[in-house]
């Protein structure tokens, strides 16, 4: 009988991890808690990128709608300075038209501008 004990005892101690077991799963330990720690430090830095990104999308979309915004008040001053310069340039031409004479114009000896004379040969 006590040898049978002894025998499955030592199948019992066969089946039971060695030494080399306890060193092992305390290297998988060691390798198990460094990696733990890069994937918290890896998820902290994509969260600080995530939330840098959004700012930058925040930044882009107000610079947008900035330069839109400027784009319209630079078209609008443009069609107000063109509309008052219509408004000068028909002032100026009823000024020029009740300044002008309605006869045969001449320049210099007298010569009409308008007909060609012809010269005495």
């Amino acid at each position: 009988e006590k040898e049978k004990l002894y025998v499955e005892l030592k199948h019992i101690l066969a089946r039971q991890p060695g030494p080399e077991a306890a060193e092992q799963l305390q290297i998988y330990r060691h390798t198990l808690r460094e990696k733990t720690k890069q994937l918290k430090v890896l998820s902290s830095e994509l969260n600080m990128y995530e939330s840098q990104s959004q700012e930058y999308k925040y930044e882009i979309e107000k610079l947008t709608s900035d330069l839109l915004n400027l784009k319209k008040k630079y078209l609008a001053q443009k069609r107000k300075e063109y509309i008052q310069k219509n408004k000068d340039r028909i002032s100026m031409d009823d000024t020029f038209s009740m300044a002008k004479p309605t006869g045969p114009r001449f320049t210099g000896g007298g010569f009409p501008l308008s007909k060609s004379s012809k010269m005495k040969s």
